[in-house]
């Protein structure tokens, strides 16, 4: 008996799903009667063996269910219908009215998932997340029609109380700040910007003074530098742990000293592990660098954690200065700690780009900062400089070391020379009168911004070209003398962005005039014309190419009445050639019988 009544119910639940979805796809329910008719089929028997079985009929003529209408539309979606009552609707006696409509079938996540299927492209039901207890206080009325907002949230007008929920609320999760307007955002650091940060701080108005960063410290604690190569027997490898320790403590201020010493802890340490290696061959290379790491922290104070950490760290500087030189160690700033931690770029060329520019990177900084390699006495590597002299005097040669500039001009002079000028220097037939003065007075006006113009930086509102005017002469321009493919010689190149409209500097060399058959710059006013010739002084414009699609051009400027020829950018990316239009005057004028 238990069986039969199991078996029943299962077949109710499912015929009152199955009527419930039919009844509600009917467009209008008034005067309708519903007939209940089956069979049952074996699964040997066919179509035709099949005998009909008559289950009865309900009158729907009470039932009024017409369609939502627009304003009813979220409502109705929303409603969640009583499950169908105990009754016996299939015996000849009168039926009673009963809803025949289901329960709502669960989803996968364990809610009810309410779906219409009167249309596919009407609005889609609600899911409910299973997290959320539907609790129904004993309060409401019975018959009452619920919708799904009132069982989840509560309604004082049905008695309900509100429900305790489990869900989180995403609208209250912490969000990434969006940028302000005008506020500039941090760019990502890479290989590109790691690079061009020590650029700036080459060409930047840093000053390095070896003697302040060592005031107060013992420099001799290192006499002689030490790598893998090297024995390093455990009174050395002591020194060099006090050196690291001295140098990990100092201030900010010689970030530079201890970042040196930190990637030439990591040298010792591998020449004490090989060391070790060979002095107890029974060790494994494992029980080796244990052995060190423990020593180590023996000297430092330090758990092996905290050394492990610093070490991935310091390994990075040592592969950075294995690549670029001390010098990227030094000039790099205080980026590098991140760079080093999260291996930003190293997997994006950083070392081989870093190796490129080592050449480069110790001319601008043995010409611009002669005592920086001071900085290494501490673990006593050499400290004379490589390059001296102007930063120009040196041509820069790939991976190459830098050439001499006089050599690269050997072949059509071999008595070459050059002199670097800041200024233009007017020529003995001018008789101390340059031709380059458009007006006379003690105040001038700039006709660009009509500001007051003045060789005093007090009194200077000019600010139309700052790098160039004569207030400021010791900014240093980012840019090198390199050799050039295709048979061009030399080049200008720059080693840093410059922005469109930005002055790179200005024609500089001997205001002369009446000159034929050499490069000449032309300039003037009115009657008064002049040259500026640069065969044998003049600054590093002197060096930029022609170029048929050029990224610079020549720009006249007056700054307190003197008439001034500028080199500005086109927008120039950093690394890219400076090249400018020499112009068809000066192609039609040049001596094409001249090898």
């Amino acid at each position: 008996m238990a069986k039969e009544n199991r078996t029943a119910d299962i077949i109710a639940e499912r015929l009152s799903k199955h009527l419930s979805t039919e009844i509600i796809n009917v467009q209008a329910l008034t005067g309708t009667r519903l007939v209940i008719q089956a069979y049952v089929q074996a699964s040997t028997s066919t179509l035709s063996d099949q005998r009909v079985i008559d289950l009865g009929s309900i009158d729907l003529s009470d039932i009024v269910s017409p369609l939502p209408s627009d304003e009813q539309e979220d409502s109705a979606d929303d409603i969640i219908h009583q499950p169908i009552e105990s009754q016996k609707p299939f015996e000849d006696e009168q039926p009673t009215q009963c809803h025949l409509l289901p329960t709502p079938p669960k989803s996968p996540n364990g809610g009810c998932h309410l779906q219409d299927t009167t249309d596919s492209s009407s609005k889609r039901r609600k899911v409910v997340g299973g997290l959320r207890p539907v609790y129904v206080s004993s309060k409401c009325k019975a018959g009452t029609t619920i919708a799904p907002k009132e069982l989840l949230y509560g309604d004082p007008h049905l008695g309900l109380e509100m429900p305790r929920q489990l869900q989180s609320d995403t609208h209250k999760l912490p969000q990434r700040k969006r940028n302000i307007a005008g506020r500039p955002s941090k760019a990502p650091r890479s290989a590109t910007t790691f690079i061009g940060s020590i650029w700036k701080t080459v060409y930047g108005p840093i000053t390095i003074d070896p003697t302040a960063t060592f005031k107060g410290s013992d420099t001799s604690l290192i006499s002689t530098e030490h790598g893998n190569d090297c024995k390093m027997d455990q009174n050395t490898f002591a020194r060099i742990n006090a050196l690291c320790l001295k140098a990990t403590t100092l201030s900010k201020s010689a970030r530079a000293l201890e970042v040196i010493v930190q990637a030439h802890w990591i040298d010792c340490y591998d020449a004490r592990i090989k060391t070790l290696a060979e002095e107890n061959p029974r060790l494994s290379p494992t029980e080796a660098r244990m052995a060190g790491l423990v020593e180590a922290c023996t000297a430092l104070g330090w758990t092996q954690k905290e050394l492990r950490n610093r070490m991935m760290i310091w390994r990075g500087y040592k592969e950075i200065k294995d690549a670029g030189g001390w010098v990227s160690l030094v000039f790099t700033g205080s980026g590098i700690y991140s760079t080093c931690k999260y291996r930003v770029g190293f997997d994006d060329g950083l070392l081989q780009r870093l190796k490129k520019i080592l050449a480069s990177l110790e001319v601008a900084a043995d010409t611009l900062h002669p005592n920086w390699r001071q900085l290494l006495t501490p673990i006593g590597a050499g400290t004379q400089r490589k390059y001296t002299a102007h930063p120009h005097d040196w041509v820069v040669d790939g991976e190459k070391d830098a050439i001499p500039l006089s050599t690269t001009y050997h072949q059509w002079d071999r008595d070459f020379s050059f002199q670097h000028l800041d200024q233009c220097i007017l020529d003995d037939c001018w008789h101390g009168q340059d031709p380059r003065r458009v007006c006379t007075g003690d105040t001038f006006t700039c006709s660009e911004c009509d500001q007051r113009q003045s060789n005093d930086p007090q009194f200077n509102k000019c600010v139309c070209f700052p790098i160039l005017n004569s207030c400021d002469n010791n900014v240093r321009i980012p840019v090198q003398v390199a050799r050039c493919p295709h048979g061009k010689n030399n080049g200008l190149f720059a080693r840093c962005a410059f922005e469109r409209g930005t002055a790179i500097g200005e024609f500089v060399g001997l205001v002369t005039k009446g000159i034929e058959g050499v490069d000449v710059m032309m300039g003037g006013h009115g009657d008064t014309q002049f040259q500026i010739y640069q065969g044998r002084m003049g600054n590093y414009t002197r060096f930029i190419n022609h170029s048929c699609a050029p990224n610079a051009q020549f720009t006249k400027f007056v700054f307190c009445g003197i008439e001034r020829i500028l080199v500005v950018s086109k927008g120039i990316e950093a690394g890219a050639e400076i090249t400018v239009d020499y112009s068809s005057s000066y192609w039609n004028k040049l001596d094409k019988t001249k090898a």
